[in-house]
């Protein structure tokens, strides 16, 4: 059988073949060093940009510092509830809803606490308020609610006619509405014994006072 490559042939066959030896060598160095620069870069830029983001607040520190010695001047006490326990919170939280809404025109229809939820230092204390009152009564009494001091703060508010449709009241006469909220405080956590501590001066000052 003849054959059909010549020398010519078998020297071109050598040389592609030691071409492609040498681009595979190429790119078996260059592949990874260009993933490891890639990943350097990518490295990189999420250090500079955290180094931007902490210069920018060590930048903001001493604004913070003020704000918070502000703070501190301030008598903060008087934005929650008193009540060391969950349970005097939750009664003054009630007191304090019922007061706002009597004042304000409302007819409380009926109460009811809410479970407490604890975050941090602080306990949020909620309660389900149910009450008959005209629009703008109600108006008054979310008013009243959302400036008081301790701070209270109203949710899931349902508004519902009482009278039936094509209802007309007499001139002047704004039938009153059924209206449910929620009402939520936030009271510190106090441990045990200064709660305990807390209660006996409170009934002892009661005592005196009575006396």
């Amino acid at each position: 059988m003849r054959m059909l490559k010549t020398p010519r042939a078998n020297r071109v066959a050598a040389l592609s073949l030691l071409a492609l030896l040498v681009l595979a060598f190429i790119a078996a160095l260059a592949v990874p060093t260009y993933l490891a620069h890639e990943h350097y870069d990518a490295s990189n830029a999420k250090m500079s940009r955290l180094l931007s983001a902490y210069a920018t607040l060590n930048q903001s520190r001493p604004r913070l510092l003020r704000s918070v010695e502000v703070l501190r001047t301030k008598d903060s006490k008087k934005f929650y509830l008193k009540g060391a326990t969950p349970a005097l919170a939750s009664a003054e939280l009630q007191d304090l809803a019922k007061s706002s809404i009597e004042n304000n025109g409302g007819r409380i229809l009926s109460t009811q606490a809410m479970a407490n939820k604890e975050d941090g230092g602080y306990r949020q204390i909620a309660a389900t308020v149910q009450m008959s009152m005209t629009i703008q009564n109600l108006r008054r009494v979310l008013y009243a609610l959302e400036t008081k001091e301790p701070y209270l703060f109203v949710d899931s508010l349902i508004v519902r006619s009482q009278v039936p449709p094509g209802f007309k009241p007499a001139p002047g006469v704004e039938p009153d509405l059924y209206v449910q909220f929620e009402v939520a405080g936030f009271s510190p956590i106090v441990p045990t014994s200064a709660a305990t501590a807390t209660n006996a001066t409170n009934a002892a000052a009661t005592s005196v006072s009575k006396t």
